[in-house]
C-alpha cells in the first residue's frame, strides 16, 4: 500500500487532505516521516506518523483541532443540548502540543509540535523552538504531562516577545489550554493533573439551566468593552473566549467567541478582515514568506474560492500590510544590533542613536519592538 494511502486509512482521511512531512526532532534527533492533516475539524494537524529513523512505525497522533463558531453564516446558533459549560480566555499566541510517539524499539517519546508543523522549529519571523525551551526551564513538569495524563496537551505560548493581534505586557508565557486522547477527544484543563502549570484564566462556569445565546452575546459585550485599539493597529484586552461545552450526551466540544468588533471588521460583503490578519500571522509560524499562494489554502478553510477571488484585492493588500510591518521589525532590530548597547544597560543612549536612524514619529513604536524582542 503506497505510504499516502496508509496515512489515509489511519486518519481515515482523503488523500487530498495530507501534507507530507519529513523532520527531525530537535528534541531527541530521531527522523520522522509521515503525513499532516489539514482538513480543519478534529483531525486539524493530526499526524499519520509512518517512519521513525526509517523503520515503519505507524501511528495516528491528534493533535489541536479547528475551533469553531457556534452558530452558521445566517447568525443561526447551534448549541447542543448543554449540561455545564466552562469559559476561558482566548490566548493570542503560537499553538505548541504536546505529544508522544514510539520509536522502532516501541520506546515513547515526548515532543511537541506546532499547528501545521509536526515537530516545533525556528522560524524566520519567530524562534519558536528557543522559546518554548525556555517555558521547558520556567515550567519542567511539562515534559512529564503526556504520560501523567495519557493524552496530547495543547498549549498557547503568548507575550511581548511572540507578538499576534494581541499586545500583552508579559514578555512571554505559556498557557496549558486542554488534552487530546487518542481518539480526538478533548479533556478540558479541570480534568488534567497539571500541577504548576497554569491554565488560560476561566471566565465563567455555566450550567443547564443558563441560556448559552444569551450567556454568549453577554460575554461578547463584556469582551468588547475591555478591548483597546493600540497606536500600531494592535489590540489590548483579551482576544476572544473558548467555551468547553460538556453536552448531556457527555464528551466535550469547543467553540469559539470574538469580541464584536473584531467579528463584525468584515470587508462589506463577507470575508472578515481581522480573521484574514490572524491566518497571515498563523501562516509565519511555519512559513519563512507570506504570499497569497502559501495563505490560500488556510483561508479555503473557512471561505469558498469564489470569496477569495472577489476578495482578492483586499487579501493582497493585507498581506501587503503585514510584511511591511514585519520588514520594519527587522529593520528596527538590525538597526539595534548595530548599535551594540542592551537597551537595559543604557536606554537614552541607544534611542539617542537610533533616532538619527528613524523619523520621531516611529520612535515609540521602535521601542516597543526593541523592548519585546525574543531572547534567544
Amino acid at each position: 500500500m503506497p505510504p499516502i494511502d496508509t496515512a489515509a486509512a489511519l486518519l481515515e482521511l482523503e488523500p487530498k487532505w495530507l501534507q507530507p512531512f519529513d523532520v527531525v526532532d530537535p528534541f531527541h534527533g530521531t527522523h520522522l516521516e509521515g503525513f499532516l492533516a489539514l482538513k480543519p475539524d478534529h483531525r486539524y494537524g493530526a499526524l499519520a506518523l509512518l517512519q521513525v529513523d526509517g523503520a515503519p512505525v505507524p501511528q495516528r497522533i491528534f493533535a489541536t483541532p479547528k475551533l469553531h463558531y457556534p452558530f452558521d453564516r445566517q447568525g443561526t446558533f447551534h448549541f447542543p443540548p448543554v449540561q455545564r459549560v466552562r469559559i476561558y480566555e482566548k490566548l493570542d499566541g503560537t499553538n505548541v502540543c504536546a505529544y508522544r510517539y514510539r520509536d522502532a524499539a516501541g520506546t515513547p517519546r515526548t515532543t511537541y509540535k506546532l499547528r501545521l508543523h509536526p515537530v516545533l522549529r525556528n522560524g524566520t519571523w519567530g524562534p519558536f523552538l528557543d522559546m518554548w525551551r525556555r517555558m521547558l526551564e520556567r515550567h519542567p513538569g511539562i515534559a512529564d504531562l503526556p504520560e501523567r495524563n495519557g493524552c496530547s496537551l495543547s498549549f498557547e505560548l503568548y507575550g511581548a516577545e511572540n507578538p499576534h493581534l494581541v499586545l500583552y505586557d508579559v514578555p512571554l508565557a505559556c498557557a496549558l489550554l486542554f488534552g487530546v486522547d487518542e481518539h480526538g477527544g478533548v479533556i478540558p484543563p479541570a480534568d488534567l493533573v497539571a500541577p504548576g502549570v497554569p491554565n488560560a484564566p476561566l471566565l465563567a462556569d455555566l450550567d443547564a439551566g443558563d441560556d448559552p445565546v444569551a450567556r454568549y452575546a453577554a460575554l461578547r459585550t463584556s469582551l468588547e468593552s475591555g478591548l483597546g485599539k493600540l497606536d500600531d493597529g494592535k489590540l489590548s484586552g483579551a482576544e476572544g473566549a473558548v467555551w468547553y461545552v460538556t453536552p448531556r450526551a457527555g464528551g466535550t466540544v469547543l467553540f469559539k467567541c470574538k469580541p464584536e468588533s473584531v467579528e463584525a471588521i468584515h470587508w462589506a460583503g463577507g470575508i472578515n478582515k481581522a480573521a484574514v490578519e490572524a491566518t497571515c500571522w498563523n501562516l509565519l509560524e511555519t512559513a519563512d514568506v507570506l504570499d497569497y499562494e502559501g495563505l490560500a489554502p488556510l483561508l479555503l478553510e473557512e471561505y469558498s474560492q469564489d470569496e477569495l477571488d472577489r476578495f482578492r484585492r483586499h487579501i493582497d493588500d493585507t498581506i501587503r500590510a503585514v510584511n511591511v510591518a514585519l520588514a520594519f521589525r527587522r529593520r528596527v532590530l538590525e538597526e539595534y544590533e548595530r548599535v551594540g548597547v542592551p537597551l537595559e544597560e543604557n536606554k537614552a543612549l541607544v534611542m539617542r542613536a537610533l533616532s538619527t536612524r528613524f523619523p520621531r514619529d516611529q520612535m515609540k513604536k521602535v521601542h516597543s519592538i526593541i523592548a519585546s524582542r525574543p531572547r534567544r
